[in-house]
């Protein structure tokens, strides 16, 4: 028998992949996308899950009519981090957590917490170097930004795979602090003055909205939303908050105000996450809709083959 993970697609979610392989489990894993956990989850219930003999679940948020039948079975943990989950904490079997050790944590480093109870080897200074690397970049709880930003761009310079591959390799050396290598310090410097580029282009097409009574920035991107969303918010202090359309995925809210909840406002939308960072999914109704608005006269044609 095997082990199941199932997590999310960013670093917070990719990380835990990694802790797995340098447990040496026997293990297969499921990188998903937020508006893929229904879908995943009700796949899942109609397999045997007692052929695992663990099933974890890691940074994801799971709703509770998914619980009340993952309850049944006892080889399930769950571990994230997100305000919007707490409610998860009535199943003895998730924990889930908004901060630990008095800092903002992440699935990554409660995981990490469990798993290096069982497997001694995860215990060394590197690999707590590189999960508070992973911290600060899932929660903006900044220590040192910079760096930590720099390591959080390699999954996109190397793919979700080799990224993987990498660091599994690199966290397996005898070091006391996680380095980027001469290519990747050069990569992310070309980088990170793109990336610069890029939100000065973005501020340009912001446009600005009173929605639900939140004074709202919105703009259309794809790439770098957090930096941008928080870059966007603090030179926009007139507004509650920035939301971030990617008709691809989803539409991320960010804000750097204190007194606004993005959490409370991604909820209208069937969303969640952290108070100043998240999101709402972009469904097939949605994108269909937007077809439709836009070209107006529109028919699909059947037996559509994908």
């Amino acid at each position: 028998m095997k082990d199941l993970l199932i997590t999310h697609t960013d670093l917070d979610g990719i990380s835990p992949i990694i802790l797995m392989n340098l447990t040496g489990i026997n293990y297969e894993y499921k990188s998903i996308e937020i508006y893929d956990v229904d879908t995943t989850f009700e796949d899942l219930l109609k397999t045997d899950l007692n052929a695992y003999n663990n099933i974890f679940i890691v940074d994801l948020t799971i709703p509770k009519d998914i619980y009340e039948q993952l309850k049944e079975y006892n080889n399930v943990k769950v571990f994230d981090h997100h305000e919007t989950h707490l409610y998860a904490n009535e199943y003895p079997f998730a924990e889930v957590k908004v901060k630990e050790f008095g800092h903002l944590t992440c699935g990554t480093e409660l995981f990490y917490n469990y798993l290096v109870k069982q497997y001694k080897n995860l215990d060394t200074k590197l690999i707590r170097d590189y999960i508070e690397i992973v911290r600060q970049n899932d929660t903006w709880d900044w220590v040192d930004r910079d760096f930590a930003s720099k390591v959080g761009a390699l999954p996109f310079v190397y793919g979700k795979k080799d990224f993987i591959k990498s660091i599994t390799k690199r966290l397996k050396k005898d070091k006391d602090k996680f380095e980027l290598t001469a290519f990747e310090k050069r990569y992310t410097k070309l980088q990170s003055a793109e990336m610069e580029r890029y939100l000065k282009l973005k501020e340009k097409e912001l446009k600005k909205y009173v929605i639900n009574n939140y004074k709202v920035g919105i703009v259309f991107a794809e790439n770098h939303k957090s930096e941008l969303g928080n870059y966007l918010s603090a030179q926009n202090p007139d507004l509650d908050l920035i939301a971030i359309i990617n008709n691809c995925e989803k539409i991320s809210y960010r804000t750097t105000r204190d007194d606004v909840r993005c959490n409370d406002f991604a909820a209208i939308y069937n969303g969640g996450g952290h108070q100043k960072a998240s999101g709402s999914g972009m469904s097939e109704d949605d994108r269909l809709a937007i077809i439709k608005y836009y070209f107006k006269d529109v028919k699909e044609l059947e037996n559509q083959e994908n």
